[in-house]
């Protein structure tokens, strides 16, 4: 009957430090764009929202869509929705579902300002929207870091000129959670 019961005590602690249920929590993060700070809110078991700023290279869609990171800089403001689907998996194979670990399925939006940045060679940056629809994965690297990745297929839309392209997109973040 011990056995039994230290048993069900320590698969009860298992069960619940594995934190199934999402996470609010605020970061700092470093991206392929540049660097700005997020703001994880679930909307409910499987469903968060994802809403950040920051600030790194902008959209030159007059040479064809180029990035710019040299010296020309650009304001960032994203808002993206993920659907988790295998937190409870996680759990039963007893990986860490801490800082919202899992895999997801997201919709994100990304509006790009123009150039606020001094440069001597004036490379014009166009206010531009990119829209994309991913897969993608999301893991604690213990502590307070985690590492994000997607792929999947994006819209970008010059807002100027009203003109787009949609091409693969790929993401690749590292994140501090404050809190």
């Amino acid at each position: 009957m011990k056995k039994i019961t230290y048993l069900l005590i320590f698969t009860t602690i298992n069960i619940f430090s594995q934190q199934e249920e999402l996470q609010n929590q605020f970061k700092l993060e470093y991206n392929l764009l540049g660097v700005g700070a997020s703001y994880e809110l679930p909307i409910s078991e499987n469903w968060l929202l994802d809403v950040g700023v920051g600030v790194g290279g902008g959209v030159d869609a007059d040479n064809g869509y180029v990035w710019q990171f040299n010296s020309n800089l650009a304001f960032y403001f994203k808002g993206e929705m993920k659907y988790y689907y295998n937190r409870e998996k996680r759990v039963k194979k007893n990986k860490n579902n801490i800082n919202n670990a899992g895999n997801y399925f997201a919709l994100q939006t990304k509006y790009f300002t123009r150039r606020f940045s001094p440069s001597e060679d004036f490379i014009p940056l166009q206010n531009s929207l990119l829209t994309e629809v991913h897969w993608g994965l999301q893991r604690s690297l213990g502590g307070y870091w985690l590492f994000n990745f997607h792929v999947g297929l994006g819209v970008l839309r010059n807002l100027e000129n009203n003109t787009g392209i949609m091409s693969p997109s790929i993401g690749l973040k590292f994140s501090y959670k404050l809190f």
